[in-house]
């Protein structure tokens, strides 16, 4: 009598292979996704404690500054060949030792986020890749509020300001993020003898696609324009600017119930007819 092959009969067929297969398939088409996005969301968390570590460094140098703010932030040098030929190592190196937070947050990746995809101005201008890290040795921007168009006028900037001045520091932001803002770019135009205005938009955190969007490409464009954030009152978060930037792009530094770029001049009270005197 013959003995009966256990091997034999605990083995797998073809079908059942293929539906383990194909269900070992379905589970990682499931788990891959949420997994990029938990890795995407590390990386903002790294650039939150960055601006933690920044706003340490911001203190003290209002500390040692009369309490005012500075107008600027730190980080490495330069790389060499986003610099004009005729400046020389040593001014490089100069340039970077005088930056305000030099003296308490010395060169490191405090300075670069994780997903800075840096500037893309090709054809139009440079395009600084691989990083703004790498270009100018900090992903961060330290808020000037430089902008073409204002619905209200300025009352004055943050930097050289002290934390009197900020009316609501928990909305008022001191450093951001490229996709945060657009950036204009003045070209000039050899042919015309004229200047040519371009306006960029950048995609870091969670972009899929292209990194540098062309204003003409706004429209249609599908990712959101996110950007960690510190605040002047000194907490940091994550914020979608999409909507401010598409609202109005020819006003997309206006406030919101979040976050407010600048701090306008009130209108002057308007005396009351026939008295001459300012109302209460």
């Amino acid at each position: 009598m013959k003995t009966p092959n256990r091997f034999g009969q605990a083995a797998f067929t073809l079908i059942e292979l293929l539906v383990v297969i194909a269900i070992i398939g379905i589970l990682a088409s499931l788990t891959l996704p949420s997994l990029g996005r938990s890795k995407q969301h590390s990386k903002v968390t790294v650039c939150l404690n960055n601006l933690h570590q920044i706003d340490l460094g911001i203190e003290m140098f209002m500390q040692d500054n009369g309490g005012r703010y500075p107008g600027g932030l730190g980080g490495q040098k330069m790389a060499r060949e986003f610099v004009c030929r005729a400046v020389s190592d040593d001014q490089i190196v100069q340039e970077m030792l005088g930056r305000p937070l030099y003296p308490y947050i010395k060169p490191s990746k405090v300075y670069a986020c994780p997903e800075d995809k840096g500037e893309d101005f090709s054809p139009d201008s440079v395009n600084y890749q691989p990083s703004m890290y790498y270009a100018f040795g900090c992903s961060y921007s330290f808020n000037t509020t430089a902008w073409k168009f204002l619905k209200h006028v300025q009352e004055g900037g943050l930097a050289g300001a002290t934390p009197s001045w900020v009316r609501e520091p928990n909305r008022y932001i001191m450093v951001y993020e490229q996709p945060a803002r657009p950036v204009w770019k003045i070209v000039e135009d050899i042919c015309s003898e004229h200047t040519v205005e371009f306006r960029y938009y950048f995609h870091w955190h969670f972009g899929s696609r292209k990194s540098t969007i062309p204003a003409n490409q706004l429209a249609g464009d599908p990712q959101r324009f996110i950007s960690p954030i510190l605040f002047v009152d000194g907490h940091a978060a994550k914020h979608d600017f999409t909507d401010a930037l598409k609202a109005e792009p020819k006003y997309p530094l206006e406030e919101t119930k979040d976050w407010m770029w600048y701090q306008f001049k009130p209108e002057p009270e308007k005396p009351i007819a026939g008295l001459g005197v300012n109302r209460p």
